[in-house]
C-alpha cells in the first residue's frame, strides 16, 4: 500500500529503549524515543516541531529514529515484544487494531478531554478507537482527492474549469478521456490510473460511493459498484490492470492518464513535472460524496512508566495545539488535524486548503480491525485483481471474498 508519504531510506539517529528517566545535570530528564516513516519533503517540518517541544520543554526530550515504512514494520513488533520497543510510534491508523490486540498500546482515553475532541477532526478521533477503547491520538488527517489533467481535459472536449462531480459525469468524462488510436486494446492514454496493490486504497472509495463497504462486501450496493468499475477497466480500457500506486502516479505524471486519486504529497512532483493539473473532490457516487481519509497517528508503548506517559501528554497536546496544527500544514502540505485552521492560516501552502476543505467527506478505511492487513491485502485486493484481469465474475468473486472476511472482522 501506498503509505502517506514518498519514501527514502535514512539513516537511522541512535535508538534508546523504552525505560526509566534519564538524567542531565542535576535536574530529571524524560526522554521519548519516536519511530516513524516521515522520510519525505514532510520530513522537516516534522523535525522543526521536534526541535520546537524540545526546546521549550525542558524536562523532556523526543529523540526520533526515522526510517522507511517497510523497515519500521519489520522491527516494531519485535521490538516490542523484546521489551526494547520505542516509546512513541507514528504509523497508519489501519495498524492500530492490529498492534493494540497484541496488548502493546496503552490506552490514552484520559489524554481525549471534551475540550480536544471539540477541537480535532471528528473522523480523526473515532480512527483511534479500538474496542471502546482510544489508544492512539491523531497526528495527519488528509482526503484523498482526484488530480486532473486540465490539457488532456480540453484536448477531449471538456470543461478544464469544471471536473465531473457525480459518477455519471465521471464514468462518461474516463471514456472520452481513454484514446485508444492504434485500435489495439492498449490505449495510448487512459482516462485514469486505477491502482489495486500496494496503493492508497482507493476501490473502497468506490464502494462507499454506492452503499458498499468491505464488511458487506457481497451486498447489492458493493456487487454493482465493482461490477461498474470493473467493466470499465475490462470493457473499455479506462485504466490499465495490475497498477501498484507508484504505477499509477507515474501514468499521470508523464500525461498517460489523464485523471488520479491520491494525495498531498504529490503536488510537487506534479509541479515539477509541468503538468497543469487541477485538483477536486472524488466524484459522488450514488451514495453521496465520500473519499479515503489518509490518516496516522500516535501511540505509546504499554510499557511506559507513568513519567514517560505524563511527557507524552505533553506532546500530544503541543502537537494538536492550533499553532503546532498550523506550522505543521504549512512545512508539510498537509492538512491538520484541527478544525479551527482557516486557509488563511495556511496561505504559505495553497494546496492545503484544497483538501482541507473535504476533511468531513473522508472515512477511514476498516478503522478498529485488528486483521486489516489480511482483509484487505490478502482477500479484497486479489479478489478485484481476479475481475479486472477477467478471471472471475463479480458475483462469485466477491461472494467467495465475503465468507473469507466475516471470520476476521470485529465487532
Amino acid at each position: 500500500m501506498k503509505r502517506l508519504l514518498a519514501l527514502a531510506l535514512v539513516a537511522a539517529l541512535p535508538l534508546t529503549a523504552c525505560g526509566s528517566g534519564e538524567t542531565s545535570g542535576t535536574s530529571a530528564q524524560v526522554t521519548l524515543t519516536f519511530w516513524n516513516g516521515y522520510t519525505g519533503p514532510d520530513r522537516p517540518a516534522l523535525e522543526s516541531l521536534v526541535k520546537r517541544f524540545n526546546d521549550t520543554h525542558p524536562g523532556i526530550r523526543i529523540e526520533m529514529n526515522i526510517m522507511t515504512w517497510d523497515v519500521l514494520f519489520q522491527k516494531l513488533l519485535p521490538a516490542y515484544t523484546s521489551g526494547n520497543g520505542p516509546d512513541l510510534v507514528a504509523f497508519d491508523d489501519a495498524h492500530i487494531g492490529r498492534f493494540a490486540a497484541k496488548g502493546v498500546l496503552a490506552p490514552l482515553d484520559d489524554w481525549f478531554t471534551a475540550e480536544h475532541k471539540a477541537a480535532l477532526v471528528k473522523p480523526a478521533v473515532e480512527a483511534t478507537l479500538f474496542k471502546g477503547k482510544h489508544y492512539a491520538v491523531p497526528m495527519t488527517f488528509t482526503p484523498i482527492l482526484m488530480y486532473y489533467n486540465k490539457k488532456l481535459f480540453k484536448d477531449a472536449g471538456l470543461d478544464p474549469e469544471r471536473p465531473p462531480a457525480t459518477w455519471q459525469d465521471w464514468q462518461a468524462a474516463l471514456k472520452k478521456l481513454t484514446k485508444d488510436t492504434n485500435g489495439d486494446g492498449r490505449p495510448e492514454q487512459y482516462g485514469t490510473a486505477l491502482p489495486d496493490h500496494q496503493t492508497i486504497q482507493v476501490w473502497p472509495i468506490l464502494l462507499w460511493g454506492n452503499g458498499g463497504d468491505l464488511l458487506s462486501l457481497n451486498s447489492p450496493q458493493s456487487v454493482q459498484a465493482v461490477q461498474q468499475w470493473s467493466d470499465l477497466i475490462v470493457k473499455d480500457r479506462v485504466s490499465p490492470t495490475g497498477l501498484g500506486g507508484a504505477d499509477a502516479d507515474k501514468l499521470f505524471q508523464t500525461g498517460k492518464a489523464a485523471t488520479n486519486i491520491t494525495g498531498p504529497w504529490m503536488t510537487t512532483g506534479f509541479k515539477e513535472a509541468g503538468l497543469d493539473f487541477g485538483i477536486a473532490m472524488v466524484p459522488a457516487g450514488p451514495a453521496g460524496a465520500v473519499t479515503l481519509a489518509g490518516a496516522s497517528s500516535f501511540v505509546l508503548n504499554a510499557k511506559s512508566d507513568a513519567a514517560k506517559r505524563k511527557a507524552a501528554k505533553e506532546w500530544f497536546t503541543f502537537w494538536n495545539s492550533k499553532e503546532s496544527q498550523i506550522a505543521w500544514s504549512n512545512g508539510s502540505g498537509f492538512p491538520g488535524v484541527r478544525t479551527d485552521v482557516t486557509p488563511q492560516d495556511t496561505k504559505a501552502n495553497p494546496y492545503v486548503a484544497q483538501f482541507a476543505a473535504h476533511s468531513e467527506k473522508a472515512r477511514v478505511l476498516l478503522p478498529g480491525q485488528a486483521e486489516f492487513r489480511k482483509i484487505y491485502e490478502e482477500i479484497f485486493e486479489p479478489a478485484v485483481q481476479r475481475v479486472t484481469t477477467g478471471k472471475a465474475q463479480v458475483q462469485p468473486a466477491l461472494d467467495e471474498a465475503a465468507k473469507a472476511i466475516a471470520p476476521l472482522a470485529g465487532p
